[in-house]
């Protein structure tokens, strides 16, 4: 029986939310923690997560990712997704006893002698991931579901992040918080997977044939977390913990937009999937055409304004203390859209075609480059040096995805849309001068600002008639004439 397609529009709207939440979230907390911690109470959080990232790479093997593309091709058969999710659960379950072990010896090395307790805490994400099985949901597209769950969470982890830090030697219930909405999380998750799978059903399970494919999703996955995050760690390495917490400052500024616009891609993801294994190439056409240029008219203003205002941003959500990450913000905001195509071409193009090893080729290639131009950079220009291999790891990415995924389709149609919306946008840098000219006080320099490019940005689009704005106002308005016939 064929299930009930949900609106993608609905989908996006629900999701959305959860993401704005997810945003919010490290904007109300990170300043207070950031006050409270100090730089150095923040690198020592974000140091000890960047090592436990590894090990949850490890755990989570690219089984999400496989296991929604997959997932969302045999969804409608109750018998054989069933089998699907159960095979899926026991091989994450081995994953992350594997990680575990590894965690333990790794955990000897003297080198992390004091971060013995921060590793701990954060490393308790890594099986809440795997029992939360977040994957079962986004194949059935539940996201109303994920979207009240993490905000009921979020709401918890911010009353304790108040009542719980309180000094600079904190750092360990900071770490802690970060943690427990993905417990709270996995417990809900494993009651209400109950409505998609009967867990107390046997079958003869094949693990072999999803072995493969796993693999090569999780090379890329280990290929991606190193030019992600590999310029956390060798700063704390080369640097120490305060350049850690300053440039952790710059980076969470941009990964608040980062993670609001890569929500179009992960919500379409399971259609996508379902499109293709159904044999539906024009609707997928149709949705890649539309999703992209969703992507870059919201995320070609928001690089723009990022840069304009980004040493405001830091200055008011950090401290002053965290002033010199100012540049490094600026340079990571152009990474905002080459990493959302890259999101696309990867995850909307190449993977539902199962072209694991062309993105696998593509993320080794910019891991490499990371590596070697972290270790470059760092010494000569630290956290701006950071960031500037990162931005330009993301570049290699770019370029060799866009080289596999136009053998699947005509990738410079995607773009079409891109100078319209750098036009419309481009003239914020004049405005975030004239408002410096007139303006005193760094919150009123940043509401007029935001206010008066967002304003102007999308009047100019509905001068210009874009499609997509226009086809939004006038669903919107079809809806407003509805209600009010009633």
């Amino acid at each position: 029986m064929q299930q009930k397609q949900k609106s993608i529009t609905l989908n996006l709207i629900t999701n959305g939310i959860k993401t704005l939440m997810s945003v919010l979230f490290p904007l109300i907390t990170f300043p207070y923690a950031s006050r409270v911690l100090g730089s150095v109470g923040i690198g020592k959080v974000g140091y000890a997560s960047s090592i436990v990232s590894y090990f949850s790479l490890i755990a989570s093997l690219g089984i999400s990712t496989y296991a929604v593309r997959e997932g969302a091709r045999i969804r409608d058969d109750k018998e054989k997704f069933n089998k699907f999710a159960r095979e899926i659960l026991n091989i994450n379950l081995c994953t992350t006893l594997i990680s575990y072990v590894l965690l333990i010896i790794f955990l000897n090395l003297p080198i992390l002698h004091g971060y013995k307790k921060l590793l701990v805490i954060s490393s308790a994400g890594i099986v809440f991931t795997t029992i939360g099985m977040e994957w079962l949901f986004i194949i059935k597209e539940e996201y109303a579901y994920i979207t009240k769950r993490a905000i009921l969470f979020q709401f918890v982890s911010l009353i304790l992040l108040f009542l719980l830090v309180k000094s600079k030697d904190d750092y360990y219930w900071y770490a802690a918080l970060t943690v427990i909405s993905s417990g709270g999380s996995a417990v809900l998750n494993l009651w209400h997977s109950r409505k998609f799978v009967d867990w107390r059903e046997s079958h003869v399970y094949e693990y072999r044939k999803h072995l493969k494919p796993i693999f090569l999703i999780f090379g890329t996955s280990l290929a991606s977390s190193i030019y992600m995050t590999m310029d956390t760690t060798m700063l704390g390495a080369m640097q120490g913990d305060s350049a850690v917490g300053i440039y952790t400052a710059a980076v969470k500024i941009n990964l608040v937009v980062s993670t609001l616009i890569g929500t179009i891609s992960s919500t379409i993801l399971p259609r996508v999937s379902y499109y293709i294994g159904n044999g539906l190439k024009k609707e997928y056409e149709k949705l890649m055409k539309s999703s992209m240029d969703v992507l870059l008219m919201i995320s070609v203003p928001a690089s723009i304004g990022m840069i304009c205002t980004s040493d405001i941003l830091i200055y008011l959500f950090s401290g002053r203390e965290f002033m010199s990450g100012t540049l490094a913000a600026k340079i990571l905001s152009v990474r905002v859209v080459v990493g959302a195509v890259n999101r696309v071409l990867a995850y909307q193009v190449c993977t539902p075609y199962q072209k694991d090893k062309e993105v696998l080729i593509s993320t080794t290639s910019g891991a490499v480059f990371n590596m070697a131009a972290n270790a470059l950079l760092i010494p000569l220009a630290g956290v701006n040096g950071a960031s500037v291999a990162t931005l330009c790891s993301e570049m290699i990415v770019f370029l060799i995805l866009t080289h596999y995924a136009g053998n699947i389709l005509k990738v410079k149609a995607l773009y079409k849309r891109l100078p319209v919306y750098l036009a419309a946008s481009i003239w914020f840098f004049g405005v975030r001068w004239c408002v410096d000219m007139l303006v005193k006080g760094q919150v009123m320099r940043l509401l007029i600002t935001v206010i008066v490019c967002i304003c102007g940005y999308f009047a100019i689009l509905l001068l210009i008639k874009d499609p997509y704005l226009q086809e939004y106002k006038n669903k919107s308005l079809n809806r407003v004439k509805a209600v009010l016939k009633k």
